[in-house]
């Protein structure tokens, strides 16, 4: 039979050319890592994702002009410097975005690697020829498991990366992912839950308790599971040989059985009688479940917001030595432990579940008289996807994050402070008028926390204004950003990104006595003395968003930010400040961040000056700036009164009625949720409970 000039031989052809020119290529990629938290570090000390190649041949190859890329539409999107690979070896590139092509030294791609899968190619000099590929994408990668080509010229994964070395013996493939045939959220009645996996011959494990299975921990599971009060289910299935399924975890919960939980605060079943040398509190109040006045409400009231839930391996929060809530004052990276996070609506939109890092957040609130901490959420390879991809601050805000922040109420607290004049608006509604201003902000809403199926409380979200939201919303790459803040302890002004360069060269513009007029004013604005933008000057300062933002403070009467009343108003504290040193052309943007000790005396005065950031640049804040330019400038005075004249006439944020509206909107917001924080936290510090209607109201 003839196949010549037939769309079959055509394909043959095409085959064994595509076969050839890729078995032929010297280079090849034989392994990569696509989520490392403990495999191999960078200069920089950072666990980076890598990418192995191996010269196949019996000579050395210059690998100059080659290509690594994960866009097919875009095979040279980085391309190698003059390195050899001698004959049989292997080199080793990260995948980090960080783009270094020294010889020599260590080599940086201009991308990462995603673990949920992607293309991948290795291409020749001549930018065409293919050496490797993983199309259309590469299976989803497990953390700190590689995938490569093992002895036989399979591609397998391999539990035992072997970056820049002959790879081992692989596993087979993944087990396929569990399956719940019913999904987290809230229940009344009993139900029976079927957790199934694709994967022939494969053991499904599960637990209870918070605790992830492993392949000889947790119970196997032998049928259908009754599930007829607040129960969190974690389920992976395992099979010899293979590389398990990830963890998941769903959360059943059952109003009923919530406003009962540890009546007489008593730990639940498994649960630490202590967290260290922390208060304990556990349990709903019955005073207030059964008060009259909520009982016929309370369950309701729980679905009156979204609720988040964390699950965690309980000793990695309460144990005496490595637990987080039992360590309050611990920070950084050395403190965060893994966990599962679960955001459920009652109304049944779709949620989310995906797992990442939990640490403690705050200053003073680290204190262990306080029995409810606030939490700080992250999201990395090394627990699952790189990032959490869901609108959390709704719409129009930010859909995809590296971490964010779950704050509660320290300050005028129930449950730290046993305060009755609580109101748990302040932080929000200061924030709130930020973004209603034009300017950008802090967005947040109000939720239920759950921990381990426990009720925790009213807390509320907060977007962190560091360099990844400036590319988010300001443009750019968050390489491009200088963020500073105040380090609470020294309570100094310190930058999270980039470096405290820009901010200084603002200082020592500002700084010597009477070097403020008007000319000094317009070349922070980027202009020549006239007015005209001089391209050679960098925009430092965005007049409308450092006047809104001080308008803000001085409206609420901000006891602690951006300089601290509490600290003799020598020191600042409480805010951010973000620039884009590669663009340059907008000035820095002030972020009202922590704004508790507000909304306390109508005739509170602000307005200083004060001394802090006289001394140094350390000391310095938005509020020295600002000082500096009323006192000098007339034309930045004039700028001022615009402002005023738009915030505090007519349908302005600040008058009067436009506060108003903020603030009831979050009044409204959680004006039932309160009664659940009553009920868990009101009588944290006191025999009687503080309540909505006897106290907040």
């Amino acid at each position: 039979m003839r196949f010549e000039g037939t769309l079959l031989y055509g394909l043959l052809v095409w085959l064994m050319a595509t076969t050839a020119v890729r078995a032929a290529s010297p280079l090849v990629i034989s392994e990569f890592l696509a989520s490392n938290s403990t495999n191999r570090v960078d200069e920089n000390g950072d666990f980076e994702d890598w990418i192995e190649l191996r010269n196949t041949t019996a000579s050395a190859v210059n690998a100059e002009g080659w290509a690594l890329t994960d866009d097919p539409g875009d095979l040279e999107k980085w391309r190698f410097p003059a390195v050899t690979i001698p004959a049989g070896g292997y080199l080793l590139i990260f995948a980090s975005e960080k783009d270094r092509r020294v010889p020599g030294s260590n080599l940086h791609t201009n991308f990462r690697l995603s673990n949920g899968g992607e293309f991948l190619a290795l291409i020749e000099s001549d930018g065409e020829t293919v050496a490797t590929a993983f199309e259309p994408e590469f299976p989803p990668q497990a953390p700190n498991v590689s995938y490569g080509v093992d002895a036989q010229g399979a591609r397998v994964f391999f539990s035992r990366p072997t970056p820049g070395a002959v790879n081992g013996v692989g596993l087979v493939d993944r087990v396929a992912d569990t399956r719940f045939n019913v999904d987290r959220g809230f229940f009344q009645a009993p139900f029976d839950l079927l957790i199934t996996t694709a994967t022939a011959g494969a053991e499904i494990r599960y637990t209870t308790n918070g605790t992830p299975p492993t392949a000889t921990t947790g119970l196997v599971l032998s049928g259908p599971l009754r599930i007829s009060r607040t129960t969190v289910v974690r389920a992976a299935a395992f099979r010899s040989g293979w590389l398990p399924s990830n963890v998941d975890t769903h959360t059943y919960l059952f109003t009923a059985d919530i406003i009962r939980q540890s009546p007489n605060g008593a730990p639940p079943p498994g649960w630490p009688a202590s967290w260290g040398s922390n208060v304990r509190d556990y349990g709903m109040d019955p005073d207030v479940v059964n008060d009259p006045r909520y009982q016929g409400t309370i369950e309701q009231d729980l679905k009156t917001l979204p609720s988040f839930c964390v699950t965690v391996h309980l000793p990695d929060m309460f144990d005496p030595t490595r637990g987080i809530y039992a360590n309050p004052g611990q920070d950084g990276r050395g403190w965060e432990r893994p966990m599962s996070l679960e955001l459920i609506h009652p109304d049944g939109t779709e949620g989310f579940q995906e797992n990442g890092g939990i640490r403690i957040r705050g200053g003073f609130s680290r204190s262990t008289d306080n029995p409810k901490h606030a939490f700080r959420f992250f999201f990395r390879g090394e627990y699952g996807a790189s990032t959490l991809q869901y609108p959390v601050f709704g719409a129009g805000a930010a859909e995809e994050f590296e971490g964010f922040d779950l704050r509660t109420f320290q300050n005028y607290s129930w449950s730290f402070q046993g305060d009755g004049s609580g109101t748990f608006i302040r932080d929000q509604f200061n924030r709130d008028a930020q973004l209603a201003m034009g300017q950008p902000g802090e967005r947040g809403d109000y939720f239920h926390l759950y921990i381990n199926g426990q009720y925790w409380g009213l807390f509320n979200t907060c977007e962190r204004p560091e360099a990844s939201y400036g590319a988010t919303y300001l443009g750019g790459n968050k390489q491009d950003y200088d963020v500073i803040k105040v380090e609470a302890g020294p309570y100094t002004t310190v930058a999270t990104d980039g470096t405290m360069a820009s901010w200084t060269q603002v200082y020592n513009l500002v700084r010597p006595p009477g070097a403020v007029n008007d000319t000094m004013y317009r070349r922070l604005l980027g202009q020549n003395p006239d007015g005209t933008r001089n391209p050679s000057y960098p925009v430092y300062v965005d007049a409308a968003n450092l006047i809104d933002y001080m308008l803000i403070i001085l409206w609420g009467g901000n006891l602690d930010a951006p300089i601290s009343n509490f600290l003799g108003n020598t020191s600042p504290n409480n805010y951010f400040g973000m620039w884009n040193r590669v663009t340059q052309d907008r000035g820095y943007q002030f972020f009202v961040h922590d704004a508790e000790h507000t909304l306390l005396n109508v005739n509170e005065d602000r307005t200083g000056p004060y001394p802090a950031g006289d001394s140094s640049v350390v000391k310095s804040s938005p509020q020295w700036l600002w000082q500096k330019l009323q006192q000098g400038s007339p034309e930045f005075r004039l700028h001022v009164a615009d402002r005023i004249r738009r915030h505090f006439f007519g349908s302005g944020v600040l008058t009067a009625a436009g506060a108003r509206e903020l603030y009831l909107r979050r009044r409204n917001e959680i004006d039932r949720a309160v009664i659940a924080e009553s009920a868990r936290w009101g009588d944290s510090k006191r025999s009687s409970p503080l309540t909505r209607d006897g106290n907040w109201l």
